[in-house]
């Protein structure tokens, strides 16, 4: 149904999610960042009453692992869950409920993480983590890129995705960070061409003919944007 990676860039200390799914807008229901980490929740049991709560530990300083188990153990649904993350400091945290649909696994790397369910096999997230790892460029771009590899080495066994996002959280904000494709067939190639778009976007808030209009430099409240998570 849906495979995911969530990282941690150490170079720019930047924490995100990348995720697709043969299922509707899983860019609003499983990717949580905040300045104290990174998570996605998905499968059976997802969404906010597991993000909201693990970020806010974190916040308090709770492992990301004792949170997800506090998470998980209340709730009936936690069987049919997957929890998997990365904090702050780089340490990293994976589960994979009992209920979740086979293929169904994680894989931990060094500052990643990444799972996925009713997958064709355990080579989706190898690919999803052998091209993060080996990927250049802006980070948003290498999670990106990396569910394209998850995609290009099978998926989801049912077939086509329904939707995709990405979701970064850095100092600076980006409108690139934020970003969500829920349009069936082919939403990962549609999430890089939004990316471009945006990155298009941020780059002519400092072109001559935006400078022409505002009669000099353009004010920071324009060219900045601060994103929602």
């Amino acid at each position: 149904m849906t495979f995911s990676i969530v990282a941690r860039d150490p170079d720019t200390d930047q924490y995100g999610v990348a995720i697709a799914s043969v299922f509707p807008s899983v860019g609003a229901v499983c990717p949580w960042v905040s300045e104290d980490g990174a998570l996605s929740t998905q499968s059976w049991d997802s969404g906010a009453d597991y993000g909201e709560p693990a970020l806010e530990m974190l916040a308090r300083d709770i492992s990301l692992h004792g949170a997800a188990d506090l998470l998980v153990d209340e709730r009936g649904g936690g069987v049919g869950t997957q929890l998997h993350g990365v904090e702050a400091d780089g340490t990293t945290h994976a589960y994979t409920g009992e209920k979740c649909v086979e293929w169904a696994g994680h894989l931990v790397g060094e500052n990643h993480t990444v799972a996925g369910n009713m997958l064709v096999g355990e080579e989706v997230v190898e690919a999803v983590s052998d091209a993060y790892r080996e990927a250049t460029g802006r980070f948003t771009a290498r999670l990106i890129e990396a569910v394209g590899a998850g995609e290009a080495a099978g998926g989801d066994k049912r077939g086509d995705n329904l939707s995709a996002a990405v979701l970064v959280y850095a100092d600076t904000p980006k409108l690139y960070h934020n970003l969500r494709v829920d349009k069936p067939g082919q939403p990962i190639t549609d999430l890089w061409e939004a990316y471009e778009a945006a990155l298009k976007t941020e780059r002519g808030m400092d072109d001559e003919e935006m400078a022409e209009f505002w009669g000099g430099p353009v004010p920071d409240s324009v060219r900045e944007y601060l994103i929602r998570y």
